[in-house]
């Protein structure tokens, strides 16, 4: 076989074909969940374009799971500042060599940049998106099958991925607005199914040597939250309560996140900064929010409608009120 595309196409289903419902007969629901398990544990390689807006950057992405480290994810920026961020487990690695900063820690949830899990659970996520398939499309040179995640109120954004069914790869996910008009996008241009994916692709390619090092506090478990949300979104969840330490000032700050199983907003909570900084307004889906109160300074930075965030943000006090 000398076509490599043909040659792509047959590894793909000799490795996710077998006992596979009838491509038909899969309902959304299944697909999401085969897809969720499939990007977790399979080895891949590819070319990632990220759209946000009129801004478009290109990333190498190489991914990897054993039995020995689980699941492990390097991303290398190829175009914009140079940055470099590896996944290992629940730990993360960033790198800017023009800065020659290098900044590691725990990270809350593992998310790479194909967060997939968020979609698996189907049966809880349907009291606020409706399921749809929109069709047949094709990416990287393979056909998929459009998926919608339709929200039920303008509380949280729309979703819509590009699944190839044979293996349940994604190979686009979009962020979508309630008039779904697109925010964000992440899609495969090249991608390659690597059983064998070499190890030492995990190594971080940049010589890190005299680089300063900031190593972020590991969560404080367990934290009562010092800080309790009177009025939440329907369907949104406290998910995570942490202490951590603020890289930029060195004082602690409380960090929260609520989640409704897709949208998520994180809100750091910390005392009033003598100076506070100006922040960079985002573009795509990512949205921020601030709220000053009794001497603290409220910011909500998260991947949902800016009515929801400012639902959390306000309904935020003190416990011990």
């Amino acid at each position: 076989m000398s076509n490599p595309m043909l040659r792509r196409l047959l590894l793909l289903g000799c490795l996710f074909g077998a006992s596979v419902p009838a491509l038909a007969d899969q309902s959304p629901e299944t697909l999401l969940k085969r897809m969720a398990a499939t990007m977790h544990t399979v080895n891949y390689e590819g070319l990632l374009l990220h759209v946000q807006g009129n801004e478009t950057r290109t990333m190498r992405i190489f991914h990897l799971y054993d039995a020995v480290h689980g699941e492990r994810e390097r991303v290398l920026s190829m175009d914009g500042p140079a940055r470099e961020v590896l996944h290992e487990g629940d730990r993360c690695t960033c790198v800017w060599p023009r800065a020659r900063l290098v900044v590691s820690g725990q990270t809350p949830a593992w998310r790479g940049q194909f967060s997939t899990d968020r979609f698996a659970e189907t049966g809880q996520l349907a009291e606020h998106y409706g399921f749809v398939k929109e069709g047949q499309a094709r990416v990287a040179s393979l056909g998929c099958q459009v998926v919608k995640l339709a929200p039920k109120d303008d509380l949280r954004h729309g979703y819509r991925l590009c699944i190839h069914e044979p293996s349940a790869m994604l190979l686009r996910l979009e962020v979508l607005d309630g008039e779904n008009r697109r925010l964000e996008m992440n899609q495969f241009a090249s991608l390659r199914v690597m059983p064998d994916l070499d190890q030492d692709l995990m190594r971080l390619a940049t010589d890190t040597s005299g680089f300063r090092v900031i190593e972020e506090a590991g969560n404080i478990h367990p934290h009562q939250p010092a800080w309790i949300a009177r009025t939440l979104p329907a369907g949104y969840k406290l998910h995570v309560a942490a202490e951590r330490n603020n890289p930029r000032t060195g004082r602690m700050l409380e960090h929260l996140i609520f989640t409704d199983g897709l949208s998520s907003v994180s809100v750091f909570i910390e005392s009033m900064p003598d100076n506070p900084p100006s922040h960079t307004e985002f573009i795509g889906a990512m949205h921020r929010v601030t709220r000053d109160v009794d001497g603290y300074r409220l910011t909500a930075i998260g991947e949902a409608p800016v009515a929801a965030m400012r639902m959390i943000i306000d309904g935020l006090q003190p416990a011990a009120r």
